[in-house]
C-alpha cells in the first residue's frame, strides 16, 4: 500500500490509500462528527426548552404541583446538557492524536442527556397523572 499526501486547504490535507483510491479526510471526518453533534445538541436543547414550558404551563393550570423530584430530573438534565455541549467544544478544540477519545467521552455525555431526558419526562408523566 503506497501513501500519498496532497494538501488541499492550509488546514486539511488528505492522504490518498492505493489500490483501490480510498480517500480518508480527518479535518472532513472530524468537521462531519462536529456538525452533527452540534445538531444534536440544538436538537436536545429544544427538548429541553418544550419540557420546561410544558412544566410550566401544567403548573400554572393546576394540573401540576411543583416536587423536589421534578426539580432534580429538571436540574440534571440541564446539568447533562452543559455536560455535553462542553464536550462538544473539547471535542471541536482537540487535535487528531486526541479526538478519539474526546469522542467516546462525547458518547458518554450523549448517553447520559437522553437517560435524563428520559427520566425527566417520566417523573413528568407519573406526576401530570397524579
Amino acid at each position: 500500500m503506497t501513501l500519498r499526501v496532497s494538501t488541499i486547504r492550509p488546514s486539511e490535507s488528505r492522504i490518498a490509500m492505493t489500490p483501490g483510491n480510498t480517500y480518508l479526510t480527518e479535518m472532513s471526518a472530524k468537521a462531519a462528527r462536529s456538525k452533527a453533534a452540534r445538531n444534536k445538541l440544538v436538537e436536545s436543547k429544544a427538548k429541553l426548552n418544550s419540557i420546561r414550558a410544558a412544566i410550566k404551563q401544567a403548573t400554572t393550570a393546576g394540573r401540576l404541583r411543583p416536587s423536589e423530584q421534578l426539580q432534580r430530573a429538571l436540574d440534571a438534565m440541564e446539568i447533562n446538557f452543559e455536560a455535553a455541549e462542553t464536550q462538544l467544544r473539547v471535542l471541536q478544540k482537540s487535535g487528531e492524536d486526541d479526538w478519539e477519545n474526546e469522542c467516546v467521552k462525547l458518547d458518554g455525555a450523549w448517553e447520559n442527556l437522553a437517560r435524563s431526558i428520559a427520566m425527566l419526562v417520566a417523573r413528568f408523566s407519573d406526576e401530570s397523572r397524579g
